[in-house]
């Protein structure tokens, strides 16, 4: 369900994860946010928490977390459930109750998840205890205007589970009434005085953490599940939360290790992200794209010199006499290579970056981001009449299958029109090409729940072999201009754009056949299959 459709009832918790380095805890307190619109607080108490699972976490495994919790001398129980992520945004179902003591009481949760479980009859003799938590609360009841109140906790401890510990040092910022706005509005607030960076991670996922201590590991995009029947502002609320998730879940992996396929993963979350910002611009898009493409050259620099130091350049070492001079080229590789990476872990950290994360978490968190327009803000820097169309507002309420099918149509033609001459094209031209590739190939997969299987699978093994002969063509140029960088000697510059002008020139013959496989394919549209019709019915 998107989020925006999720309901704030006594059974949902919305809330926004923020972390925060303890040497900043200092700021945080002494905001301005905290000292003029307090109305309650701050409230400091010492809260220990026990969780329960199954041997065989069956917990764990459908979404849930139990735990008991001691709080200012009281017990209480609760459930929580995976509930609905989008960004550092989540809305879990929470299920709550005070107890006498320290001990479970199942009998409370008969109407909730937990009573759908298999072997749910026996579950109160194989509920065990599996971590804890141990940390400090300070509690500030915060209110904006009548109607509109988050509270914000500052937490700091640990997540324990036997000889192991995780620190915690987090701010939540819980939406009490109102609008989820209000949780955006103190969030960036906050972030005018205080570094936090945005952190979804739950104390619960942090104890399983521990307890499996599963290796750390690159994640990739997941396919969309779309319903025909949605507005495409509902639509693109959904794709938009799946490419901010699946950046958001390398970034702890780039910040912490040398695997360059965190970075690059990083790179592909934010290409499609882009992809979906053109496909239906929001109102702060030019904010948003504008801050995409920042973070995307940071990322590109790194990825660049990964491709150079890991692909090109052991093929230019191998062919190459003089091995003193290539080892040379190579270790200045590497040190570019590392100052670019250094870049990356500075970005991720930045108050710049959060600022982003959070503007995008408002296009999935806040009703009526997707259906806010700038229409005389676009319509000055793109007046061409098929882009005034593109900025009717009703256009963002039509059905989202007629709206894949008409950008789906649009970009083809675009691609195959600039790719009619592709010999004769430019390395400038060639990159325009690339680009066009990459934003058909994102667009049908945003939209590939709502199109035969068979067909999109075709598009996408044809888009995907053109993007890599287009990425490997490109990679030359972009490796020609890093080596003259790095000024090695003039034979070795020599060398290396002869080797790497014909990469370009063979890529360039295989490029024209996937460009002709493409035009024959028949169109994702096209009604010629029951099985199709009956999809989109």
């Amino acid at each position: 369900m998107p989020l925006l459709n999720m309901k704030n009832d006594a059974d949902y918790e919305i809330e926004l994860k923020l972390a925060i380095a303890p040497g900043d805890v200092s700021a945080l307190r002494q905001s301005a946010l905290l000292r003029e619109k307090c109305i309650s607080g701050p409230a400091r108490r010492k809260v220990f928490n026990i969780y329960f699972d199954t041997a065989e976490q069956a917990l764990r495994q459908n979404g849930m977390a139990l735990r008991l919790r001691r709080s200012g001398g009281q017990w209480s129980q609760t459930l929580k459930t995976a509930g609905v992520a989008s960004g550092a945004l989540s809305a879990r179902g929470e299920w709550e109750e005070v107890l006498p003591g320290p001990q479970l009481d199942l009998s409370l949760l008969r109407e909730t998840p937990l009573a759908k479980l298999a072997g749910r009859d026996r579950l109160h003799l194989t509920l065990m205890p599996v971590f804890t938590t141990v940390f400090n609360r300070t509690i500030w009841l915060i209110e904006f205007s009548p109607g509109q109140r988050v509270e914000i906790a500052l937490d700091q401890g640990n997540v324990r589970c036997g000889e192991k510990s995780l620190a915690i040092s987090e701010v939540e910022i819980e939406l009490v009434e109102g609008s989820t706005v209000a949780v955006f509005d103190a969030a960036e607030t906050l972030l005018e005085h205080t570094a936090l960076r945005p952190d979804n991670a739950s104390k619960a996922s942090r104890g399983y953490q521990l307890l499996n201590a599963p290796p750390l590991a690159p994640a990739y995009a997941t396919p969309v599940k779309l319903k025909r029947k949605w507005r495409v502002d509902q639509a693109m609320q959904v794709i938009v939360s799946a490419c901010l998730a699946h950046f958001a879940a390398n970034v702890d992996g780039a910040l912490t290790t040398d695997d360059p396929e965190y970075i690059h993963q990083m790179r592909v979350a934010l290409r499609r992200l882009r992809s979906a910002i053109h496909l239906l611009r929001p109102a702060d898009a030019g904010y948003i794209g504008g801050e995409l493409q920042w973070l995307t050259g940071v990322l590109g620099q790194a990825r660049d010199w990964d491709v150079l130091v890991a692909n090109t350049l052991p093929l230019l070492i191998d062919g190459y006499a003089d091995a003193d001079a290539a080892d040379a080229v190579m270790r200045s590789a590497r040190e570019s290579r590392d100052i670019a990476r250094a870049a990356v872990r500075v970005a991720l950290q930045s108050r710049r970056y959060a600022r982003l994360h959070l503007a995008l978490g408002r296009l999935t968190g806040v009703p009526e981001a997707f259906t806010r327009l700038a229409n005389e803000a676009l319509t000055a820097t793109d007046p061409s009449p098929n882009h005034v169309k593109s900025l009717l507002p009703d256009r963002r309420l039509i059905g989202v299958a007629k709206f894949a099918t008409s950008e789906i149509r649009r970009r083809r033609h675009h691609l195959l029109r600039r790719a009619a001459a592709m010999t004769q094209l430019s390395p400038a031209e060639l990159h325009r090409v690339r680009i066009d590739a990459k934003r058909l190939r994102y667009t049908i997969d945003h939209f590939a729940s709502l199109f035969d299987d068979k067909r999109i699978k075709q598009h996408v093994k044809t888009l995907a072999r053109l993007q890599d002969l287009l990425g490997t063509a490109n990679d030359a140029v972009v490796a020609t201009s890093l080596i003259n960088s790095i000024a090695p000697t003039e034979q070795f510059k020599n060398f290396a754009d002869g080797w790497l002008s014909a990469i370009r020139h063979i890529e360039l013959a295989e490029i024209e056949r996937h460009i002709r496989d493409l035009k024959g394919l028949k169109p994702l549209w096209a009604q010629s299959s029951k099985r199709w019709q009956k999809k989109t019915a």
